[in-house]
C-alpha cells in the first residue's frame, strides 16, 4: 500500500472509531450507561448484549479510565471515552485528514515543527489543570490539538522515509 493509501486507511479507522464512539451512548436507552469508573488496560464492566455500542464501551473500558466526571453525557449515558479521548481521537482523524489532503509538502520541516508544537498540549493542560483546577474544555481541546500534532508527526515521518 502506498503512502496516500496508508493515510487514507488510518484516517478511515479513526472517523470510524470516533462516529461508533459518539453513536454509542445512542444505541442504548437514555441512561444505561453510567458510573462505568475503572482502570484503563482492564475490563471492568460487562459488555456482552449491547451490540455495536457493547463493542465501543468495551474499546473504551480497555483504552480509558471511563470516569463518569471527565465523560462527555449524552442521552444520559457517558462517552465509552472520556472527553480528553475524545479529543485526541478527533485530533488524529482531522489531523491524518489534512494530512492526507496535503500530501508530500509534509516532508517540510516547518511541519515537523509544527507537530512538536501541537503535540504536548495535553501535558501543558495537564500541568495547568493541577494549579487551575478542573477544566473539562481545555482537556477538549488540548486532547484534539495533540492528536492533530502526533498526526503530523507520523505522517511527516512516514513521507520522509520513503
Amino acid at each position: 500500500m502506498d503512502i496516500e493509501g496508508w493515510i487514507t486507511t488510518a484516517a478511515a479507522v479513526c472517523t470510524a472509531l470516533l462516529i461508533l464512539m459518539v453513536a454509542a451512548p445512542f444505541m442504548a436507552p437514555s441512561g444505561t450507561f453510567t458510573c462505568l469508573d475503572g482502570t484503563s488496560g482492564w475490563i471492568d464492566n460487562g459488555w456482552l448484549g449491547h451490540g455495536p455500542a457493547g463493542l465501543a464501551y468495551l474499546l473504551g473500558d480497555l483504552l480509558c479510565h471511563q470516569e463518569m466526571s471527565r465523560s462527555l453525557i449524552l442521552n444520559g449515558s457517558q462517552m465509552p471515552i472520556c472527553i480528553r479521548d475524545t479529543g485526541l481521537l478527533a485530533g488524529v482523524a482531522v489531523g491524518l485528514i489534512a494530512c492526507r489532503i496535503i500530501g508530500p509538502v509534509l516532508e517540510s520541516r516547518r511541519f515537523l515543527v509544527a507537530g512538536l508544537c501541537l503535540a504536548p498540549a495535553t501535558v501543558i493542560e495537564f500541568v495547568a489543570e493541577r494549579i487551575a483546577g478542573d477544566m473539562p474544555e481545555a482537556r477538549l481541546v488540548s486532547g484534539a490539538l495533540t492528536g492533530i500534532g502526533c498526526a503530523i508527526l507520523l505522517c511527516w515521518w512516514v513521507y520522509r522515509k520513503r
